[in-house]
C-alpha cells in the first residue's frame, strides 16, 4: 500500500513554464516528494509496534542538499525509548525517484486503547541552516487488537469419576466489541469429557472491557492415571474491522487425581485393644497411610498412638488397633476428697445413696480420701487422625470423629480382668495339685522301700534256716521247711 504526497521545494535558480502543454517544468528546480512506502503490520494493531518506511524522491533537475527529516509522533503514536526521530538525509541528486529514492526507517508504538481507524502521523523536513520548514502528515491505518482472551479457568484439578462444574472466562481486553463468538474445548485423550452437553458454547456479544463466563459439567475417567492432561481451547469470532472470521487457539492443563477421602469406624475391643476399620472411599489411591490417635481430652493411649498402614488403594480397607483408656473427661468420672472425720460407715452410706465407691486403701480417721464415680457407658466420641500422601505427592492430614461403644470396651475389660483373676486362681490350684502329686509319689516310694526291706530281711532269715527257702515263699507267706 503506498500513499504518495508530493512536496515541492523550489530553490530560486531558474524556472520555466511550458505554457503550451500546461505542464510544470522542474528542470531548473529542486522538487522533493515524500511518500509512505509501507507499514508493518498493515494495518497496525492497537498497542503494538509498527515499522514505517518513508521514501524521499527528488523529481527536480537540481540536487537537494543537506536535507533533515524529523518524525513527530503524537497520540495515538509514541516514539520508542532510545530511537532517534531526526535523520540527516544528506543530498539527493536530481531525478532520484522510484528505485533511486532515499528510504527512511522508523519505529513507533500505537496506543493500546484506540479504536480502529486511520490516524495521521506527522513529520517535517528542511534544509540544514534554512528557516523554511515543510510539515506533512502520513495516514496510518490501525485496527483494534484481537483481544478475546481465555483468561481464567476456575478448576485446575479433577477427581476421577466425580462430576465437576468447570467455568471458563472469556475477556474482551481490546478497544472494540466482539460479536458472534464460539468457544470450544477438547481433551485429545478423551480422559476429560463434558456431561449433559457438548463441548461448545456460543456468545452473542462481549462489549469492551466486559467478560463472559461459560460453564460445563465435566468428568474425568474413573480409570485415569493421575497426571496432568492438556485441554485445547479454541475461540472464533467475527473480526470487527474486516467482518471475516478470526480464530484464537491456546491450551491449558488440568490435573486428574489429587486428594481422596476415608471412612473410619469402631469395630470393637479384643484383648484390651480397640480396633478401627479404615477404608479409602475416594477415587484415588493413597500411599504412606498412617492412622493416629492425637492427644485429646477424654482418652489416653497406652503404647504407640500411631499405626503405619502403608498404601491403601481406592475401595480397600484395613484395621488399626490401639490400647485405649478412658479418662475422667470422657466417662463423666470425677474425684471427690473425703472430708476430715469421714469414716467408712459414712462411705458405705454414701455408696448406697449415690453410687460412690471408695478408691485406694481404707482411710484412717481424720484424713482425706478420694472417691470416684463409676465408669460411664454408652457411645463416646474419639478423634482419629489419618495422614497420607496423595497422587500429587502432597502430604495430607484429615481428622474423623468416631463413636466408640464404651459398653463394649468396658465389657471386654471386665472380661479381661475376670480372666486374669481366673488365671490367678488356676495358678494357685495348680501349685497345690503339684505339691499333692509330688508328695503322693514320694510316700508311695517310701512304702515300697519299707516293704522291700521287710521282704529282704525275711528272705535272708529263712535262707539261713532252710537252703531251699525262696523269695516266693516270703511273698506267699509259706513257712520255711524243717531239716
Amino acid at each position: 500500500m503506498k500513499y504518495a504526497f508530493m512536496v515541492l521545494m523550489v530553490v530560486l535558480m531558474s524556472t520555466s513554464v511550458f505554457a503550451a502543454s500546461g505542464l510544470t517544468d522542474y528542470t531548473g528546480t529542486t522538487a522533493l516528494s515524500i511518500s509512505l512506502i509501507n507499514q508493518d503490520p498493515d494495518p497496525a494493531v492497537a498497542g503494538n509496534i509498527i515499522d514505517i518506511r518513508i521514501g524521499l524522491e527528488n523529481i527536480g533537475g537540481i540536487p537537494a542538499k543537506d536535507i533533515i527529516f524529523e518524525l513527530m509522533p503524537e497520540y495515538p503514536f509514541q516514539a520508542l525509548p532510545g530511537d532517534n526521530m531526526i535523520q540527516n538525509v544528506g543530498s539527493i541528486k536530481s531525478y532520484q525517484d522510484d528505485d533511486n529514492m532515499k528510504i527512511l526507517k522508523y519505529r513507533v508504538r500505537t496506543d493500546k486503547d484506540i479504536t480502529a481507524g486511520t490516524y495521521d502521523l506527522k513529520g517535517k523536513y528542511y534544509m540544514n541552516g534554512s528557516n523554511v520548514v515543510i510539515s506533512k502528515t502520513l495516514p496510518i491505518e490501525v485496527e483494534s487488537r484481537e483481544s478475546a482472551e481465555v483468561i481464567y479457568i476456575d478448576k485446575f484439578e479433577l477427581i476421577p469419576g466425580k462430576i465437576t462444574l468447570m467455568k471458563f472466562t472469556i475477556n474482551n481486553v481490546g478497544a472494540t466489541p466482539l460479536r458472534e463468538l464460539t468457544f470450544q474445548w477438547e481433551n485429545a485423550d478423551d480422559i476429560i469429557l463434558p456431561v449433559g452437553s457438548d463441548n461448545t458454547k456460543y456468545i452473542k456479544y462481549i462489549d469492551v472491557g466486559d467478560s463472559a463466563e461459560l460453564e460445563f459439567n465435566v468428568i474425568a475417567s474413573a480409570t485415569a492415571d493421575p497426571d496432568l492432561y492438556k485441554i485445547d481451547l479454541t475461540l472464533t469470532y467475527t473480526d470487527p474491522i474486516t467482518g471475516s472470521e478470526s480464530e484464537i487457539t491456546t491450551k491449558a492443563g488440568i490435573y486428574v487425581g489429587g486428594a481422596t477421602d476415608f471412612d473410619i469406624a469402631f469395630s470393637g475391643t479384643s484383648n484390651g485393644e480397640s480396633s478401627f476399620a479404615v477404608s479409602n472411599i475416594g477415587s484415588v489411591s493413597a500411599s504412606s497411610v498412617t492412622v493416629r490417635i492425637p492427644d485429646q481430652k477424654g482418652w489416653s493411649v497406652t503404647g504407640s498412638n500411631s499405626v503405619i498402614i502403608g498404601n491403601l488403594n481406592e475401595g480397600d480397607y484395613t484395621i488399626a488397633s490401639f490400647t485405649l483408656k478412658q479418662t475422667a473427661q470422657s466417662t463423666g468420672q470425677f474425684n471427690r476428697t473425703r472430708p476430715t472425720g469421714f469414716n467408712n460407715t459414712d462411705a458405705a452410706a454414701m455408696k448406697d445413696r449415690g453410687g460412690f465407691q471408695r478408691s485406694g486403701a481404707a482411710p484412717s480417721a481424720g484424713d482425706g480420701t478420694t472417691v470416684t464415680l463409676p465408669m460411664a457407658t454408652g457411645n463416646v466420641p474419639i478423634v482419629v487422625e489419618i495422614a497420607y500422601t496423595d497422587s500429587r505427592g502432597t502430604r495430607n492430614v484429615i481428622q474423623k470423629n468416631v463413636t466408640v461403644d464404651v459398653g463394649t470396651s468396658s465389657t471386654a475389660a471386665t472380661a479381661a480382668l475376670a480372666g486374669m483373676a481366673g488365671r490367678r486362681t488356676a495358678t494357685q490350684q495348680t501349685l497345690l495339685q503339684q505339691i499333692w502329686t509330688r508328695g503322693k509319689w514320694i510316700g508311695l516310694g517310701v512304702i515300697i522301700i519299707i516293704m522291700l526291706t521287710i521282704v529282704n530281711r525275711k528272705y535272708k532269715k529263712g535262707k539261713l534256716s532252710d537252703p531251699d527257702y525262696t523269695l516266693w515263699k516270703v511273698l506267699t507267706g509259706k513257712k520255711k521247711g524243717k531239716r
